[in-house]
């Protein structure tokens, strides 16, 4: 996971579990960091 600028030099799932903490209501799942399809 490369830190990205646009994300306050966070990875994007780091980013994604902060958003989901601040909106839970937009996520139906659990962000998790598994590797794999989605399924």
């Amino acid at each position: 996971h490369l830190p990205q600028r646009m994300l306050a030099h966070q990875t994007p799932l780091l980013a994604m579990k902060q958003w989901q903490k601040s909106h839970p209501e937009l996520f139906k799942k659990q962000v998790r960091n598994r590797p794999g399809l989605d399924s």
